[in-house]
Order: structure tokens, then sequence, then C-alpha cells
């Protein structure tokens, strides 16, 4: 497959329609096993009951909150709400900034440790994490373009770079996903890209000192550039600070199940990146993953801050010119058009 490309083909990002709509497709499948398990268990069971926040945060995280009226069957308003806040606000932990261990690594025949891809099956999702052991070498990279985004494969190419996955999210009021219009704060090599609130609002943000330290919290652009932070950029939820998971079963439910993306640093320094697979998009049988599933993942590789970047049709991770997992989306290349992504290039 040819991941690289210069023709620019936007097709639509499928806008919610009943016969054909990816969204209503998921969110019938997720009906009809609510249905299939039963109302006495749905309405009388506290499995049941999370169940159904479930799927309610898995509508609201789909970027068409809009159908989250035609759910009150499932949750009161209130409690709607409730979840709809927790997306929207979850709770921020400032990450503590220490000295990074950036030694070269060896792995146990005494050879210098390469980037590698795990593989990880479970019943609901498939994870690829991929663990960098260099975190100087992984960079924020933006669209060279300014009414447009690109394939991850086309910021990998043109930077050098080896590999790399997506980053934070952008605005599409017409779902054609171009990735033109990223959100938040986006610094890359220190100069400030984006920040729609001005200098002095404090955002969440994922960021990397100039010595490959990773941190996660509120920041102002100003705060960020005090610190010397080298690239950042704003998605989240948090999903581990300080060694601590963060993900609290509102912020777990209020997401849903959904394909990730999501990047941290371990205890030795490297940089842990982390995708699944969802959304029954490629594999009918795999929902995708929640919150606490990706803080799971990356206590397996002794992680203490990692932070979640924009998932859905966004997520994807190409090492070596390979697409490791079939992105949740359609568009002439195969995958999304991106405002920006993290790189691996190396020195």
């Amino acid at each position: 497959m040819e991941l690289s490309t210069t023709k620019r083909n936007y097709l639509p990002r499928h806008p919610l329609k009943f016969k054909r709509g990816t969204v209503w497709r998921i969110f019938g499948i997720l009906i009809l096993l609510l249905f299939l398990s039963g109302s006495e268990f749905l309405y009388g069971t506290n499995k049941g009951h999370q169940l159904r926040r479930m799927v309610v945060g898995t509508v609201i995280s789909s970027q068409h909150p809009q159908y989250v009226k035609y759910l009150g069957f499932l949750l009161p308003q209130s409690v709607i709400k409730e979840l709809n806040q927790a997306m929207l606000h979850p709770p921020v932990k400032q990450s503590s900034v220490t000295p990074v261990i950036t030694k070269e690594k060896k792995d146990s025949t005494g050879k210098k440790e390469s980037i590698r891809v795990d593989t990880i099956n479970t019943a609901n999702f498939t994870a690829k994490v991929m663990v960098i052991p260099d975190p100087t070498t992984v960079h924020l990279i933006g669209t060279r373009y300014s009414d447009k985004g690109q394939p991850l494969s086309d910021l990998i190419k043109e930077n050098n770079g080896v590999a790399g996955i997506n980053g934070g999210g952008f605005y599409d009021p017409k779902g054609n996903g171009s990735g033109a219009q990223p959100k938040g704060i986006v610094i890359i090599n220190g100069k400030v890209i984006n920040s729609q609130h001005g200098y002095k609002v404090p955002q969440l943000v994922g960021a990397f000192l100039r010595n490959g330290e990773f941190i996660t919290g509120n920041y102002s652009v100003n705060q960020l550039q005090n610190l010397g932070v080298r690239d950042a950029v704003s998605f989240g939820p948090q999903l581990i600070v300080n060694g601590q998971s963060q993900v609290t079963s509102n912020v777990d439910a209020a997401w849903g199940w959904a394909p990730r993306t999501a990047i941290g640093q371990a205890k030795n320094g490297s940089i842990v990146m982390i995708i699944t697979d969802g959304r029954y998009y490629w594999n009918k049988t795999h929902r995708g993953a929640t919150m606490s599933d990706m803080v799971h993942l990356f206590e397996k590789y002794n992680v203490s801050n990692a932070i979640a970047m924009d998932g859905g049709g966004s997520t994807t991770m190409i090492k070596d010119g390979v697409l490791q997992l079939k992105p949740a989306t359609h568009t002439s290349v195969g995958m999304r058009y991106l405002p920006n992504a993290w790189v691996v290039i190396p020195h």
C-alpha cells in the first residue's frame, strides 16, 4: 500500500444518516446489544446501569452529541448532563517536572535498543504499543498547509521521520475531515502555532521539554514557554499522572468505547505510544477501548505520565511506512488528514 500522497481528495466523514451513516450504524449495534442483554439486567443491576452509561458516553464522544437527546430512555437527562461535563471538564492534575533518563538504552545482548511495536489482542479491541527508547527523538509536526491537514504518512516522510501517531483534535463543522484548524494550544519547536484563548488561559496539554521529559497538566502558553517547552498540544483526558490513574468512573463512561490514541512516558524515560481499533469499523467484534483500558495498557509499560490524543477516525500509527492498524475512516489515502502528529525523527 502506498502511504505517501500529494493528492488531496477529501471524502466526507459520513455524517449521520439512518441508511449509511457510520455513527448510526454503531448506535444501532449498541442499542441492539442493550436489548439483547435484557431489560431486567439493564435497569435492575449495577452492571446494566454502567453499560447504559457507556453507550450514552460513546455517542457523546462521537462528535455528534446532538443525538444524545434521543437517549433519554437509557438515562435521565441529569445523568447525561453529568457525563457530558465529565468529558468537557475532566479532573486535571499537574505532573511533576523532574530530570528524565535519556542515556542510551541497551537490550539483553548489549545492543542499542530500537523502536518496537507490540501487539495486544483483547475481545473488544486490538492495541498497538510503540516504545521509543530515546524521548528526544519525538517531535510534534504540523501540516504545512494553512487550510488543510496532511495524512500521517506525509507528516512522517516530509520530516525524515520513521514512525508516529496522530496528535491533537481539530474543528470540523462540515464533517469533511480536512484537518484544517487545530483546537487548543499547539506549540511546535518552541513556536506557538495555535492558542485560541490567548497566552494566559491554562488548557490541558501534553508537552515535551527540550531534554525529552514529557509533562501534562493545565498550562497557559506563557507558563509553557517559561518551562522551556519544545512541543505541546491540547487534548485529553489525562490517563496517568505521577504514576496514578486519573480516569474516574464518570470520565470512563463519558468517553465510552472507541478507537483510541494516547502518548506517555515510562519511568525509564522511554516514550510509549498506544493506539487501538474500534467502533466495529473493520473488525465487526471490536467495539473499541475505554479510557480505563488505556490506563491498564500503559501500566504494563511502567508509564508515569500519559494523556489521550484525538481518537476515533483520527487514530493512526505508522512505523517504517507501515500502517499498524487500519484507521476507522474512509479517505483517498486510507487515513484521516491531520493538523499535527507526534513523529519520531532519529538524530
